[in-house]
């Protein structure tokens, strides 16, 4: 979610900045193969030696199933990606630019180890499809 108005964060400066400032019309949010990140909260990872790691994380732990299967894990990835966007989805700006019709949110997935990217089809729910 959007921070407070007295504590904002620089990603929240940098959205802002990119909107208003440089007129960004789009903004890509893409995923990645093998993400430590959200690997680490798909299996339910043990993160209290990384206190700010654990604190980055808790954001995105909604649905996390320990018991889901390892090959999961990319859909588990791309549903972080689209997540994000709710969340940029929250931000001012982003609501002004959307409601003006200025501003597209994307969310992509890297394949890291085959080079390929898919882009989140919004028609099609929650499928990504490959470009």
């Amino acid at each position: 979610s959007y921070p407070a108005e007295d504590r904002p964060t620089g990603e929240a400066a940098t959205v802002e900045y990119a909107l208003r400032a440089l007129q960004v019309r789009d903004i890509i949010v893409c995923g990645h193969s093998h993400c430590g990140a959200v690997g680490a909260v798909f299996r339910g990872d043990d993160l209290s030696a990384m206190p700010a790691v654990r604190h980055w994380l808790e954001h995105c732990t909604d649905g996390r199933d320990p018991a889901a299967d390892p090959d999961d894990l990319p859909l588990a990835i791309q549903a972080h990606a689209l997540a994000q966007l709710d969340t940029l989805r929250g931000y001012p700006a982003v609501r002004e630019r959307l409601a003006e019709g200025t501003l597209g949110l994307h969310a992509w997935y890297y394949e890291v180890h085959t080079g390929s990217v898919s882009v989140h089809r919004p028609e099609r729910g929650t499928e990504f499809a490959r470009l």
